[in-house]
């Protein structure tokens, strides 16, 4: 008799959030998809980025598919967009999350630009789905992240043909001096403009005004 446990997986539909400041119309001149780091929910992240809504921007903010306690047993919930359990499932998952709020908001339609933001986590996430979609992105921003590892060496052709813009703090303890080198030193590769703000490892509302003034 076996006695091995034998791994079966089952695709089910399941329910994604994901929140939007301002209207998506004729007159948007830009989209902006944001993507939020690990243990944060959609909403907080949205929070500064009210900066953008001047009536000429619409800004979307998916939610990971995973929930979890960030503390303990209880209090309040947090998102991730993957773990290394089920990984390539997990990262297959959330592309397919992405391509499909991509049509259903129907971005497609119009001249905006479509802006792309990852920050921390939300960075590899933002990359990977830049690589895998078919759909147009017109301009990536990296902030306080680094790229998918599997899209470094040799690096995924889509990160050499749309502008890139990288943002850091100069206080963020979340990566090392070392680590923060060989991040900035790839983005270089990619011919990145770099954009360092005085603080952590955070989104600020004055840091995404500065984006919009480059």
């Amino acid at each position: 008799m076996d006695t091995h446990a034998l791994q079966n997986t089952l695709t089910v539909s399941k329910t994604a959030r994901y929140y939007t400041l301002g209207t998506f119309s004729e007159t948007t001149q830009e989209v902006w998809v944001v993507l939020h780091g690990y243990a944060q929910l959609a909403s907080d992240f949205l929070i500064p980025f009210s900066t953008l809504n001047d009536g000429f921007r619409y800004i979307i903010a998916p939610e990971g598919l995973n929930k979890f306690y960030a503390k303990g047993f209880g209090g309040k919930p947090a998102a991730t967009w993957m773990t290394s359990e089920m990984r390539e499932q997990e990262i297959a998952d959330y592309i397919s999350y992405l391509d499909l709020l991509y049509q259903t908001l129907g971005l497609e339609r119009g001249s905006h630009k479509i802006m792309l933001l990852g920050f921390s986590q939300g960075v590899a996430t933002a990359t990977r789905w830049l690589h895998h979609t078919s759909h147009r992105i017109d301009e990536l921003i990296v902030y306080a992240g680094e790229v998918a590892a599997e899209l470094r060496n040799p690096v995924a052709p889509k990160l050499l043909s749309i502008p890139i813009t990288y943002v850091t703090g100069n206080n963020d303890r979340l990566i090392s001096p070392e680590k923060l080198a060989d991040v900035r030193l790839f983005m270089q590769q990619l011919n990145a403009r770099e954009i360092v703000f005085d603080g952590g490892h955070e989104v600020k509302a004055e840091v995404l005004k500065t984006l919009l003034l480059n």
